[in-house]
């Protein structure tokens, strides 16, 4: 992405966050099934996806491509002021997870080049892997298409408290915000 184009991207998310407009309502809380398939980050580690990555923890999950111009950027950029406003909680009490819906092309070089590209930091991991288990990670998370046709969905979630929802990556950041914390907030249903 060229300076220009980040540059109006910025634009864009600093405008949307902001924006009077009614945000769109997130998707009642939900239980979900989280498939422990093999990714590979953006600095080449093998991980597993619920083991490594989401068991035990407080996530937010948006899904890109690295050679899409349209609106990757914008939710990649949603995201990046979800980690400033997390500031330290990120990689500590909440985790962000981008993962690649296409995989054929985004190879751990070039995520790490996108992250970088948005300043992604530490407890900011983006995956890729075989195209069969990202497929079923995608349909398990509910993102349904496929390449350029993905959602623009982020998914929140505490996993030990089983509680998940669905907002728009493209609603102010102020919005996902309450979402993330009321989600780390959330309390593990009681077991007899």
């Amino acid at each position: 992405m060229n300076a220009g184009a980040l540059a109006l991207a910025l634009l864009m998310i600093g405008a949307g966050a902001e924006s009077a407009d009614a945000p769109p309502t997130p998707s009642a809380v939900f239980n979900l099934t989280v498939p422990d398939v093999p990714v590979v980050d953006q600095n080449g580690r093998t991980l597993r996806f619920y083991s490594d990555l989401v068991k035990g923890r407080t996530v937010a999950i948006n899904f890109i491509f690295t050679s899409c111009t349209t609106i990757c950027p914008q939710l990649t950029l949603a995201m990046r002021r979800t980690q400033e406003v997390l500031g330290q909680r990120v990689g500590r009490d909440v985790f962000l997870l981008s993962i690649s819906v296409d995989p054929a092309r985004d190879v751990p070089e070039r995520l790490r080049a996108f992250a970088a590209t948005f300043g992604a930091g530490p407890g900011w991991t983006f995956v890729t892997g075989r195209n069969a288990d990202i497929a079923r990670l995608l349909k398990a998370l509910g993102n349904t298409g496929g390449g350029a046709d993905h959602t623009t969905t982020v998914l929140i979630g505490n996993e030990p408290a089983g509680h998940w929802m669905r907002s728009s990556g493209l609603a102010s950041v102020a919005t996902n915000m309450k979402l993330i914390l009321a989600a780390a907030a959330a309390k593990s249903p009681r077991r007899f």
